[in-house]
């Protein structure tokens, strides 16, 4: 009896044995099954969120060059206006409409930028806004009749001239927001 209730208790101690090898076995795919599906979820987000910040920029992006854009179109005409003044003391209808057209696409764009810009860009939009501002105010009062003191076509001339200085600024902020200059020397990458 004792060999056999050895060879019994060695069946069932192997049989032990393999089910606890085949459980290990079953638990570590188990486990390596989890880890593989917890790396490929934290990929999945990495790539939704870099998807969303490469949308965002493309937004901004797309955003400064219409504000840009309606902006250069807003100081065009303001130009043409002061040209406008200066050769017939007003402006002929057509011109007035010009100006009320590009007048209202830089306003919608103004509030766009207000919702797309960095903060840091968005004080060099507040400083174009309020130039544009007041060369819009000032064509308006010299078309529409009797002017102040400081309603001539000299300070017409002399806030178009100043202008560039915050379109040169803004384009910066712009340009360092979206990573293509260096804030520091303004330099491309």
């Amino acid at each position: 009896m004792g060999a056999a209730a050895l060879a019994l208790a060695a069946a069932v101690l192997g049989g032990f044995v393999s089910l606890v090898s085949v459980w290990f076995t079953q638990r570590s795919a188990q486990r390596l099954r989890e880890l593989e599906w917890a790396h490929t979820e934290r990929h999945r987000r990495e790539d939704r969120e870099q998807e969303r910040q490469d949308r965002l920029l493309a937004e901004r992006q797309a955003g400064y060059i219409r504000f840009s854009a309606a902006v250069r179109a807003t100081r065009d005409v303001l130009a043409a206006c002061s040209y406008d003044l200066l050769r017939s003391g007003t402006l002929q209808d057509a011109r007035r409409a010009e100006l009320a057209e590009r007048w209202n696409a830089y306003v919608v764009q103004h509030a766009e930028a207000h919702l797309i810009v960095s903060p840091e860009a968005l004080v060099a939009v507040g400083r174009v806004n309020g130039a544009v501002r007041g060369i819009y105010s000032l064509v308006q009062r010299l078309d529409t009749g009797p002017a102040g003191p400081e309603v001539t076509l000299e300070e017409l001339q002399r806030r178009l001239d100043k202008l560039w200085e915050p379109l040169e600024s803004l384009r910066e902020a712009m340009r360092t927001d979206l990573g293509l200059a260096d804030p520091i020397d303004g330099t491309a990458p």
